[in-house]
């Protein structure tokens, strides 16, 4: 998984993108889901200490796909 990306929902089919903020608590790293904003399916997971946001992704002409 990267850091910043933008993924297809296994639900869905929809694109999102995925950003990890660091928040760097020591001794603070827990498995956190990644959810798809369009239809709240777990797309997967990651052990971290910093925050998941994910994002709608729309293109210019109104795709999301």
């Amino acid at each position: 998984m990267f850091n910043d990306g933008i993924y297809k929902c296994i639900a869905c089919g929809k694109c999102f993108s995925v950003t990890i903020s660091n928040a760097g608590y020591p001794g603070g790293k827990e498995r956190e889901s990644i959810n798809c904003p369009w239809c709240g399916a777990e797309n997967g997971s990651e052990v971290t200490s910093g925050i998941i946001t994910t994002r709608k992704v729309i293109t210019g002409n109104g795709d999301n796909q």
